[in-house]
């Protein structure tokens, strides 16, 4: 049952969620009646729970007494509910409901471990110990009929022509609850007596009876005539005038049971609605009811006393908490209509143009083009439009209204009336000669690198200055002059530790006059190779030797060269200086080695 409320419930929902999308909807709660009468029949299970009485008052000095525990089973109901409802507000979404509501529900009542022992007195006032007890669980069909009064709260929502929802949730007061039964209770009733003389019994009250009382039980027939009549045995007896008898019946079978009148329980029950129009609407869904009946219980209640004698199983019941939980299906009926002189489906008392057919949605007020903006408060009542613009378009969506917008079709900035300036330089694409070019207003919208006062478009030589009459060119190019290539090898090694990218100190001087060299000729530049032993993996090499040649060009960079004038490279173990078997050959084989170099520019 959860699951199909939880349905029902994202059903809902999801409805919701389409009905705010529509803003023109032809139908809708406030076209319905106030006034509604709801049927609804109601299937379902049934689960009660039996708060009972500590019942051995009823017993004198009881031992060895268990009045058993009750339980309820194959529980089942079905009903039915008249209510007639008033929606109120504008949306018509809530209301009231009161009605009548008749359950009719069944189950079995059943008592089991019942076993009672003590003080009696018999036909002759003799004394004695009874001892009651069942071999079967007791059990009591049960029919049960509720008249209740609801008076709940109503909630409707109809967010399409065919489809809606409705709920009620409030109060379910009882007047009348009644509990018709049939039984199968059948009972062992056994006597024993203790002799105080020859004549003379006493009671007694020790759980285990003494072996020399006398015992009219059915172990002890058996035990002393195992190939007797025992049934016999106890009818005799019986009609002797003694209160034994094996497996005896209830002299009456059938009684009913009345609960006090007056509870007060909870009703809920949501459902999906299907109009047929909207005079009528079928309801499916479900339903759950809560009550709890209390019971005036006689203080010296005994469930049975004597031989056939039965008092049901629920006059010892003081409380019963009752659940049911099941599916509704109903009708409702839409009382009354509302006058609608222009047939707009808006009454016309809630109608602010009552004469001009409009939408539910803006009080029956037109809009002829659909953007959901009434026609008196739309700027652009022909054109379909935004609400932030009063109704007016915006079709490139730049924020500028059509009727305001320059470049209607093509989104712009509002500076620029709604035209585009594509490269941003403060000229609208319709005015800017290079509109993807970021340019001076000068050159109308065209850019000029070289600055020589020549836009590039006219210019020829857009990266090298030049005069306006040599066409941005200059005139006498003049070519950079630069010493030959010359090529400076540093003999000297640069030094590195196993497995490190420190410099030695003593690589030191070779770092500065390296820095002082290069920085003596504009174009030149240093070239750093590093490497490494052959004692790790070749990758392993490959990297550390990368990292030695940036550890020089770092320690370069302090010294006052640019950076980007020296260029490294890592060759691992390749190239080794010296042999890597030897560990003076490995020492000689971690380095870096540098080269400056010259390159002339023509």
């Amino acid at each position: 049952m959860k699951k199909i409320l939880l349905l029902i419930i994202g059903f809902q929902l999801s409805q919701l969620a389409i009905a705010q999308t529509n803003s023109s909807l032809s139908h809708g709660d406030s076209l319905l009646s106030r006034w509604v009468i709801d049927v609804n029949i109601m299937g379902g299970i049934l689960t009660q729970n039996f708060t009972s009485q500590n019942s051995l008052s009823g017993y004198l000095n009881p031992v060895n007494t268990n009045t058993g525990s009750m339980d309820f089973t194959n529980g089942r109901s079905i009903g039915v509910d008249i209510q007639l409802g008033y929606f109120w507000g504008k949306k018509r979404h809530f209301g009231i409901g009161a009605g009548i509501n008749y359950l009719y529900q069944a189950g079995n009542a059943g008592l089991s471990d019942y076993h009672v022992e003590y003080q009696a007195t018999d036909y002759n006032d003799h004394i004695y110990r009874q001892v009651i007890s069942s071999d079967h669980k007791i059990t009591e069909q049960l029919y049960i009929n509720h008249i209740n009064i609801p008076l709940v709260l109503k909630y409707k929502n109809r967010f399409s022509k065919h489809w809606g929802f409705t709920a009620d949730a409030g109060a379910l007061f009882n007047f009348r609850s009644v509990n018709d039964y049939k039984t199968n209770a059948a009972f062992n009733y056994e006597a024993i007596y203790k002799f105080a003389d020859g004549t003379h019994t006493v009671y007694d009250n020790s759980p285990v009876p003494l072996s020399s009382d006398y015992f009219i039980t059915k172990a002890e027939y058996l035990s002393n005539t195992p190939n007797g009549n025992v049934q016999t045995y106890f009818d005799n007896l019986r009609a002797q005038g003694n209160n034994v008898g094996l497996n005896v019946g209830a002299d009456k079978k059938a009684g009913s049971v009345a609960y006090k009148s007056g509870s007060v329980g909870i009703l809920l029950r949501p459902s999906v609605n299907w109009f047929l129009s909207d005079k009528v609407a079928l309801n499916l869904g479900i339903y759950y009811t809560y009550q709890t009946f209390k019971n005036d219980v006689v203080a010296d209640y005994r469930l049975t006393g004597k031989v056939g004698e039965y008092n049901s199983i629920l006059k010892n019941v003081s409380s019963v908490n009752s659940h049911n939980i099941g599916l509704n299906i109903g009708a409702r009926f839409f009382i009354g209509h509302a006058k609608d002189r222009d047939h707009d489906g808006v009454p016309d008392k809630r109608d602010f143009c009552p004469d001009d057919s409009g939408n539910i949605a803006f009080n029956g007020c037109p809009d002829r083009d659909g953007d959901g903006i009434i026609d008196k408060e739309d700027s652009c009542p022909g054109v379909k439009g935004l609400l932030k613009y009063h109704g007016c378009p915006d079709a490139d969506g730049d924020g500028v209204i059509d009727r305001d917008d320059e470049c209607p079709m093509v989104a712009g900035l509002i500076q620029f009336h709604g035209c585009p300036d594509r490269d941003g330089d403060g000229i609208p694409d319709k005015d800017d000669i290079c509109p993807d070019i970021a340019g001076l207003a000068q050159y109308h919208g065209c850019p000029d690198t070289d600055g020589d006062g020549v836009p590039d478009n006219l210019d020829k030589c857009p990266t090298v200055a030049g005069p306006i009459t040599n066409n941005g060119c200059p005139e006498e190019p003049k070519p950079v002059v630069v010493p030959e290539d010359s090529k400076v090898e540093v003999s000297t090694p640069i030094r590195f530790d196993l497995n490190k990218t420190t410099i030695h100190t003593s690589s030191i001087p070779v770092l500065k006059e390296a820095a002082k060299e290069v920085n003596e000729f504009q174009d030149a530049y240093i070239r750093v190779d590093g490497y490494t032993d052959a004692s790790g993996s070749h990758a392993y090499n490959q990297r550390l030797s990368v990292k030695r040649a940036a550890a020089v060009r770092a320690a370069l960079s302090k010294m006052g060269v640019n950076p980007r004038k020296v260029k490294i490279a890592g060759h691992g173990e390749k190239q080794p200086a010296a042999t890597n078997k030897t560990a003076e050959g490995r020492t000689l084989n971690r380095r870096a080695v540098m080269q400056i170099k010259s390159v002339r520019q023509k």
